[in-house]
């Protein structure tokens, strides 16, 4: 690595990103609203009639309801932001303390991510083929016959070997469908690519003056870009965003009622460019703007690291957030198949009765991810220490 290459990572701020810092409360929070956001989106999209289908007195409640769960693809962009920051700030550290390897990188984040991903898809597959078993194939459900568009055909075209295998190494999406019922593992794929493609650009920058080295990388980036069509992926913008809060230097600081200011500022964007995208007014690359108006709403979370007064909000935000990772691999077939044995023509109109049922799927749901973080994720770390022994 050149004396330039060292001046160049020395510019980017490194952050220690200490559990129970108002940072990283801060961060769980924003992915615990995003991963209830998926699940009870869902939930309502299976599970309700769609708004211009109501029947029942349309209240003031039911208006929030359908509007307030409708954000569940803003949610993942809300993940792809919280994963570039984290990511871009763990690589770059690792490699201004000459840490950085592809081994123990690959380890991390293959280990992070297959420890839920194997289970999600087994049990995904169970879950398929049980209930479609159940209704003897007839099932309205897995026909995609219920008329909603989360289940658009029948789920057993998207089962079959190469499928399952195109999943598992993060092929969804790109050149195949994601597997059976669970269409949330799209994000899944563009993701682990872009965890590939960040390093990669950045090593290829800090060896611009070794040509052998910088072609390598390049060759593999235009790889990235055409063989996994990133090239045509705004989420890889998006995801970069994270890292901007890198670029601002950790030297600047302001008095905590300034802080507090930005911090509130920051949370007015956000929700005023939700409503906009919801309301529709920005209808091109809405995906880019949210994107940007989030890693502002990160920039400033960074600026305030000290420790943050535990409560009922941080407390839930921490312990959602240990496990928002297998909530959002497990949850889809899941609901799908309590769906397939509940509801057989019809979906739900959104009366009272029905709703307090669905706070009870929501609770079994999330108490279901639980059980599987236990044998999965809790262990990611212990899977990646054994890796990185034995390989």
């Amino acid at each position: 690595m050149t004396h330039k290459s060292l001046i160049l990572l020395n510019k980017f701020s490194i952050y220690e990103i200490k559990r129970g810092s108002k940072l990283s409360i801060g961060l769980d929070f924003l992915r615990t609203v995003a991963t209830l956001e998926v699940v009870i989106s869902h939930i309502r999209g299976l599970y309700f009639v769609d708004y211009d289908h109501i029947t029942i007195q349309n209240n003031l409640f039911v208006k929030s309801f359908y509007f307030l769960t409708g954000f569940a693809h803003q949610a993942v962009i809300t993940f792809f932001v919280l994963s570039g920051l984290l990511i871009s700030n763990s690589v770059l550290k690792t490699l201004q303390q000459h840490r950085f390897t592809w081994k123990s990188y690959l380890i991390a984040r293959i280990s992070r991510l297959w420890i839920v991903l194997i289970p999600a898809l087994l049990l995904g597959l169970t879950w398929d083929l049980a209930g479609n078993a159940l209704s003897q194939g007839e099932s309205v459900v897995y026909l995609g016959m219920l008329g909603t568009n989360i289940i658009v055909q029948p789920i057993l075209n998207n089962i079959t070997p190469s499928i399952f295998i195109g999943n598992l190494f993060f092929l969804q999406n790109i050149y195949l469908p994601t597997l059976g019922s669970n269409a949330a593992l799209w994000s899944l794929s563009h993701e682990f690519w872009y965890y590939i493609t960040f390093p990669v650009i950045v090593i290829a920058i800090i060896n611009l003056q070794r040509f052998k080295e910088c072609f390598i990388y390049i060759t593999i980036l235009l790889f990235l870009l055409f063989g996994i069509k990133l090239i045509s992926d705004e989420g890889l913008l998006v995801w970069l965003m994270g890292s901007l809060t890198l670029l601002i230097p950790k030297k600047i600081n302001f008095s905590k009622r300034y802080q507090s200011g930005f911090l509130s500022l920051a949370w007015i964007l956000v929700i005023v460019t939700l409503i906009a995208i919801r309301v529709n007014p920005i209808n091109s690359h809405s995906d880019l703007i949210l994107g940007f108006v989030f890693s502002i709403l990160m920039l400033v979370m960074s600026l305030q690291n000290e420790e943050e007064n535990q409560n009922i909000i941080t407390s839930i935000s921490l312990w959602v957030s240990d496990f928002s990772y297998t909530i959002y691999l497990t949850h889809l077939p899941f609901l799908i198949l309590i769906l397939s044995l509940i509801i057989k023509n019809e979906r739900w109109q959104p009366d009272t009765q029905h709703l307090c049922y669905t706070l009870i799927v929501f609770i079994i749901t999330i108490m279901y991810a639980r059980v599987v973080y236990c044998f999965t994720e809790k262990h990611t770390i212990k899977l990646r220490n054994y890796l990185n022994i034995v390989l």
